[in-house]
C-alpha cells in the first residue's frame, strides 16, 4: 500500500462520525483494477445479528481518490452499490470446530473514480475465504505447536472428505507461510531467507498474539493469535 493511500485512510478514521457503528478501519487494497476491501469494527456475529445498513458503514470518503462521501452543501459521492455474499472459513473462536459461515458484504461506488469500496466483517480479508483469525490460529498451530500439516487442516478446514495428497499435508497453509515471508498477509516483521516455513509461522503467530488486548494470567500464544489478528 502506498504512503498516499495509507494516509487517506488514517485521514478517514480520525474523521469518521463517533456516533456510527464500531468503525476500526484496517484497509487492504486489492491488487487489480480500482477495488478496495475495508474491514469494520463489527464482527461476523454481530453483522449477520443486524446487517449494517448502507448510512451505517458507508466509509467517511473514498479510499481511492479522497473524495468526501457526503461533502457539505454537495450531493452523496460515495454510493451504495449492492450486497454480495462471501464465505468465512474456520473456527470461531480458538477452541472451536470448523466452520463455514456465509455473510453479506456491503459495496460503494464513488462518482469521481468510480473505485468500488467493499465493507466486511473484520475477520475477512481480501480474496481469501478463511478469515484472518482461522488463518492465524493455523499459523500458530504450525509454527508454534509444531503441528503436522495434516492436523492443522483438521482443526482449521471445515472440509472432512479430502484426497490421498491432502490427507498427508496442506496446501493452503504453505500459501499462507509463503505470503507472510513475502510481506502480502499480515503486517509482520520480514524473516531471515534461511528461515524455516515453521519459524516463519511462528514469528507471525507471536506477532500477532502480541498485539491480542493484555488479559492479566492469559500467555497462550495460540489463543492470543487468533484475537491478535482481529486487533489489527
Amino acid at each position: 500500500m502506498g504512503a498516499a493511500l495509507e494516509e487517506k485512510v488514517t485521514q478517514a478514521v480520525r474523521q469518521h462520525d463517533p456516533g456510527r457503528a464500531p468503525w476500526v478501519l484496517h484497509l487492504e487494497e486489492a491488487t487489480r483494477g480500482r477495488r478496495v476491501v475495508i474491514r469494520s469494527g463489527r464482527d461476523v456475529k454481530s453483522w449477520a445479528e443486524k446487517f449494517p445498513t448502507p448510512e451505517e458503514v458507508r466509509p467517511s470518503s473514498c479510499q481511492r481518490c479522497g473524495a468526501a462521501s457526503r461533502p457539505l452543501g454537495g450531493l452523496l459521492q460515495l454510493h451504495g452499490h449492492g450486497v454480495r455474499s462471501r464465505q468465512v472459513r474456520g473456527p470461531a473462536t480458538p477452541t472451536g470446530p470448523p466452520e463455514l459461515r456465509v455473510t453479506s458484504v456491503r459495496r460503494y461506488l464513488c462518482t469521481r473514480c468510480r473505485a468500488t469500496q467493499t465493507v466486511t466483517p473484520r475477520e475477512v480479508l481480501a480474496k481469501r475465504l478463511f478469515s484472518a483469525a482461522a488463518i492465524a490460529l493455523a499459523l500458530a498451530f504450525f509454527g508454534v505447536t509444531e503441528m503436522a500439516l495434516s492436523e492443522v487442516r483438521a482443526r482449521i478446514s471445515p472440509w472432512v472428505a479430502v484426497g490421498a495428497t491432502a490427507a498427508a499435508g496442506w496446501v493452503s497453509l504453505r500459501r499462507w507461510v509463503v505470503a507472510v515471508r513475502e510481506g502480502r498477509l499480515f503486517a509482520v516483521r520480514a524473516a531471515p531467507t534461511t528461515w524455516t516455513a515453521r519459524q516463519v509461522a511462528a514469528r507471525a503467530a507471536m506477532t500477532l498474539a502480541a498485539r491480542a488486548p493484555v488479559r492479566p494470567g492469559t500467555d497462550d500464544v495460540v489463543a492470543n493469535a487468533f484475537v491478535g489478528a482481529l486487533s489489527g
